[in-house]
């Protein structure tokens, strides 16, 4: 569907001009510009600067095939408001796990760029993917270049797309198991890879995974996530969390009144932290703020989510949590994705992204369908008149939101 011109848009010459100006705009200050950056390459920067003047974005889908490759390229088009016209092309390129590159595949890579393609690489994009722009003309030469080195086309369209996972214990202190070895095992599986390549799927379908609850990698808002977690409370090193206290880079009054579900309580006359595991929301705030004082408890397991996204049918959400994987369970983590992806890709229409199909189908429903049993699955059928299966909120909370409406519809009569 073509997007309609923007309202009172200016003649094509005057469009052209106000672009330059914002475009010079963005390249004046002391910082790294990347307007100025982008001038060294060969991508379409006009048709990014007349966005930017209309106020309205100038790409519309397109198309370009590749033979050999069913999915993967991805193109756009300039509408027909925008002067000149313009289209740009990327592929979609396999990571390694934690992103991790080589020196010399760095060279390699970037001389594929700047001779196959326009010399533009994005390394972690809001989906942690790899993007390599390209020329249409020499996009087979691209996708031989990178098989040479040890790469390829990763996923687009309506297939698997390309797998996303934080760097886990390769840096991070949080990560709750290993992240690394996870992404590693899931492109290991011909199932993966062949979903990967070729697009049968009613929309896409995207696998992340974080090592703890910060979510680096947006586990949440990914089909199927997984994310680290741990059981119960932290665990608090008291004398190394009163020594942050004596030296003040801890306030501990304003740490647990930071803390989303009211679990910690300071002790002033003892001198302790205390935690409440059993309303512990795994915020990891007062981890942050006091580590390595603070640290997650040391049963730890892998949070399954599913369903989250941003586009979609129904809007954007956050993923269901269904149960917990052992973190040594990445085998069953496969099987379990595919069961997920079994009755979406069986009864999905097109362009329903697995949390819409869901949200049609009904929770129980599609985890009945599924066969899913993990430890730690919420009640699928609701005990008595009271219980809400899948609740966000605890029954207290849910209580008080019922009072106040009941309090609110008093007051306007209804």
């Amino acid at each position: 569907m073509l997007m309609s011109a923007p309202p009172n848009l200016p003649p094509p010459d005057q469009l052209l001009q106000r672009a330059e100006e914002i475009l010079k705009e963005l390249e004046k200050g002391p910082w790294p510009s990347h307007v100025a950056e982008l001038r060294k390459t060969q991508y379409p920067l006009r048709v990014y600067g007349v966005g930017l003047a209309a106020r309205k974005s100038p790409w519309g889908p397109g198309a370009v095939k590749v033979a050999y490759v069913n999915t993967g390229v991805l193109s756009r088009w300039a509408r027909d408001w925008v002067p000149g016209g313009g289209v740009e092309v990327h592929f979609r390129v396999f990571h390694t796990p934690g992103k991790f590159w080589k020196t010399d595949f760095i060279r390699k890579i970037t001389k594929i760029s700047r001779e196959l393609g326009v010399g533009l690489i994005e390394v972690v994009g809001q989906t942690g993917a790899f993007v390599l722009n390209l020329t249409p003309d020499k996009a087979e030469e691209m996708v031989d270049a990178l098989r040479s080195i040890g790469t390829d086309v990763g996923g687009s369209g309506d297939a698997i797309r390309a797998l996303n996972a934080c760097v886990g214990p390769a840096l991070c202190e949080f990560a709750l198991f290993d992240t690394l070895k996870w992404y590693a095992e899931f492109h290991k599986d011909k199932r993966v890879n062949d979903n990967i390549a070729t697009p049968n799927y009613p929309y896409k379908f995207k696998i992340k995974i974080s090592g703890c609850p910060l979510d680096c990698a947006r586990a949440n808002r990914a089909d199927i996530g997984f994310i680290g977690v741990w059981e119960g409370a932290p665990e608090v090193d008291q004398a190394k969390f009163r020594e942050l206290v004596e030296r003040g880079v801890v306030d501990p009054v304003k740490l647990a009144a930071n803390c989303p579900s009211g679990a910690i309580r300071w002790d002033a006359e003892k001198k302790e932290l205390v935690i409440d595991g059993s309303k512990c929301k795994k915020s990891m705030h007062c981890i942050r703020t006091a580590f390595p004082a603070i640290k997650p408890g040391k049963n730890r397991k892998v949070a399954v989510v599913i369903g989250g996204g941003v586009k979609g049918r129904y809007g954007p959400k956050l993923g269901w949590f269904i149960g917990y994987l052992r973190p040594d369970q990445v085998k069953e983590a496969i099987d379990l994705t595919f069961k997920v992806i079994a009755p979406w890709e069986a009864e999905a229409q097109p362009k329903y992204r697995l949390g819409d199909y869901i949200l049609v189908t009904g929770l129980d429903k599609f985890i009945e369908k599924a066969g899913i049993k993990l430890e730690g699955m919420p009640e699928s059928i609701a005990k008595t008149p009271d219980d809400v299966p899948y609740a966000v909120l605890p029954k207290e909370e849910r209580d008080m939101y019922l009072k106040l409406v009941e309090e609110l519809k008093g007051k306007v009569g209804v």
